[in-house]
């Protein structure tokens, strides 16, 4: 299983993590690092989340993250993005 890292911007404000990290669990997807910081704008957050998965788990991570309506972008991370 390859280490892989998404970059997320999502709303400001209570409840969006655990919604995100729910996600996660529901695919029975281990979260190896999770940071979060403020951005430019004090209504958005910039999340970044490691974790484990071939191209079919990344890509289904990618179009579920994609789907909640708190979460504005979804980028996937390769290594010599990091």
């Amino acid at each position: 299983m390859d280490l892989f890292t998404v970059e997320l911007t999502v709303a400001n404000h209570c409840g969006v993590l655990n919604r995100i990290t729910g996600v996660y669990a529901k695919g029975k997807h281990n979260i190896e690092s999770l940071t979060v910081q403020k951005s430019h704008d004090p209504a958005l957050s910039v999340m970044r989340i490691s974790s484990r998965g071939d191209a079919a788990v990344q890509c289904q991570m990618l179009r579920q993250l994609h789907k909640l309506l708190d979460v504005k972008t979804v980028v996937l991370l390769n290594n010599s993005m990091l």
